[in-house]
């Protein structure tokens, strides 16, 4: 787990943890949304500091009570998944506290209750009466820190959603929710509305986690520069800086390369496979509106005035403009080359690399796949938009059982593997998008019917 959190200075981000402070102070929700590799872990775990409450809630900060929950600590992908990890976290963050030991023993035993097999149906219950005791009893306002919450908010019933919003009902100004997410929550779900409720609780007050301002971005590279005892002179320092726009992945990156090869660090930079993996991961978040206006900048094309919205929220979102780049330049030199190498690409919602043996869902590389799980979307990808018969998929994933004839066991044996793949690539399995069933026939990659 990173610590950079502990030694930041008070003043890290404070062009986005003052708004979020603020809203807090006022007894609201917010999101924050932040491209890739940006921090966001860092940050939540930033606003947990006593120097940080103190700076930004001034007197008041005492009455806080700040948890960290890691969707990554999940024990299921569920609504109790949820419910008991934040229970798990407040009973910690008490702990940790120094809270007295009879309130501690009396959330310890809420908990363990909806841990328990007979009980654990009334966690929604426990985590209402957890909240209840800190809020009425300790006098605290309490505010959930929710870190990696993508992949939960496409997968959670609409259950979950209401449950989250009727607790902090019940709480009105006494808790609240900041949600950290790589998209936005309307790009999350197939269907919005699904989740109003919670939505408009925090998307209001949505904050996009950008790049690195100046002083943030100064302080990091000097940062490295202590932590190697090989600090950049400023002529370099400034270099690094154009070149990565303060994108704390490809920084970090660019002051390796340039420690280490100096004045032509650019070049070597380019063909970084990590300044590749963090580039594409960058290009595949956006949809298809905005690489087009990428594209275009990085020509230095004109951009149509009908198009003006959809670059304002590429500044926004930090891609744009930024310390050193003029306000209608892509931020970053590096992202403005590999732009360049992308021209004539379609978006689509699925891409898979055969080289690197990953798979990409909306910006979202997925969790390593099993063997046979990418062997068969490397097939359905090599042939997309085609109807691949059953037959030709069987013998492909099973070419040493010649036997099979697309019946019987090798019927149930392709629908099996269908059935795991769409669980990890579909926003919703039960109603698949992009791996289509053609009744009668067979299996088609068609990504663009998401967009129909």
């Amino acid at each position: 787990m990173s610590r950079l959190h502990q030694d930041l200075p008070p003043t890290y981000r404070a062009n986005v943890v003052k708004p979020v402070m603020r809203h807090l102070a006022a007894g609201d929700s917010s999101s924050i949304v932040g491209i890739g590799s940006v921090g966001k872990s860092n940050l939540l775990r930033f606003f947990r500091r006593e120097d940080v409450r103190r700076e930004y809630l001034g007197d008041a900060w005492t009455s806080y009570l700040f948890v960290y929950v890691d969707i990554n600590k999940i024990l299921k992908q569920s609504r109790w998944g949820l419910l008991e990890l934040m229970l798990h976290q407040l009973l910690t963050e008490l702990t940790n506290r120094g809270t007295e030991d009879v309130v501690l023993k009396a959330i310890d035993d809420l908990h363990q209750r909806a841990t328990t097999l007979e009980t654990r149906f009334l966690a929604l219950r426990y985590l209402d009466r957890a909240i209840g005791i800190v809020c009425n009893q300790l006098k605290l306002k309490l505010v959930f820190l929710i870190d990696e919450f993508d992949d939960l908010c496409r997968t959670m019933s609409v259950r979950g959603f209401a449950a989250l919003r009727a607790l902090r009902d019940e709480n009105k100004y006494r808790l609240m929710y900041v949600v950290a997410t790589r998209l936005e929550l309307k790009r999350l779900r197939e269907d919005v509305s699904e989740i109003e409720a919670f939505e408009e609780l925090v998307v209001p007050q949505t904050i996009w986690l950008g790049p690195y301002a100046k002083d943030d971005a100064d302080y990091m590279v000097h940062r490295l520069g202590s932590r190697y005892d090989e600090p950049l002179d400023d002529k370099m320092r400034l270099q690094v800086l154009k070149a990565t726009g303060g994108h704390p992945g490809l920084l970090r990156e660019g002051y390796g390369v340039a420690r280490e090869n100096g004045s032509g660090f650019f070049d070597v930079l380019t063909r970084s496979p990590r300044v590749q993996n963090e580039c594409q991961r960058l290009w595949l978040s956006l949809p298809s509106d905005e690489q087009k206006i990428m594209i275009s900048l990085a020509n230095n094309n004109p951009i149509p005035s009908d198009q003006r919205r959809v670059l304002e929220r590429l500044q926004r979102k930090g891609l744009v403009g930024g310390p050193w780049s003029e306000p209608d330049e892509i931020f970053s030199a590096l992202f403005t080359h590999y732009i360049k190498q992308q021209q004539g690409t379609v978006k689509t919602h699925i891409v898979v690399d055969h080289t690197r043996h990953s798979v990409w869902v909306d910006g979202r590389k997925v969790p390593r796949l099993t063997p046979l799980e990418f062997k068969l979307i490397s097939y359905l990808d090599e042939k997309r938009g085609q109807t691949c018969s059953r037959d030709d998929l069987a013998r492909y994933l099973y070419p040493e059982d010649m036997s099979l004839d697309g019946d019987g066991v090798a019927d149930n044996r392709l629908d099996s593997v269908v059935k795991r793949l769409r669980k990890r690539i579909e926003p919703d399995p039960k109603n698949p998008r992009y791996i289509v069933t053609d009744r009668g026939h067979g299996f088609c990659l068609d990504d663009k019917a998401a967009d129909k």
